[in-house]
């Protein structure tokens, strides 16, 4: 089993995740503000204050993706391990799934 963790690459996987996380948030604010012009043009006019609040909703997205790892570990490891007697995972492997699941979808 130490075999298994220490075979684990932690910045390739870190690297990736907060790469992707960023495609997943720009391609989520692009859409965000093309579906609603009236919240695009309030941002806009709202100058300064319109941006911190760009900056805002991104950062809680970005930072909100690391809570995501952490409940897709907590579900991983309540219902797989009965279901499938597959082994529990930790956060890294949560990640590393997470990371492949956002590969996929900002393909």
């Amino acid at each position: 089993m130490n075999d298994i963790k220490r075979k684990l690459n932690k910045p390739l996987i870190i690297i990736t995740f907060i790469i992707l996380v960023c495609l997943s948030v720009k391609s989520h604010m692009k859409e965000l503000f093309h579906m609603d012009m009236e919240l695009l043009n309030a941002f806009n006019v709202g100058g300064l204050a319109g941006i911190v609040a760009k900056w805002v909703v991104m950062s809680v997205l970005f930072l909100g993706s690391f809570i995501g790892v952490y409940w897709i570990k907590i579900l991983w490891n309540s219902l797989l391990p009965r279901i499938t007697s597959w082994k529990e995972i930790n956060y890294w492997e949560a990640m590393g799934i997470t990371a492949i699941i956002l590969l996929f979808t900002t393909m």
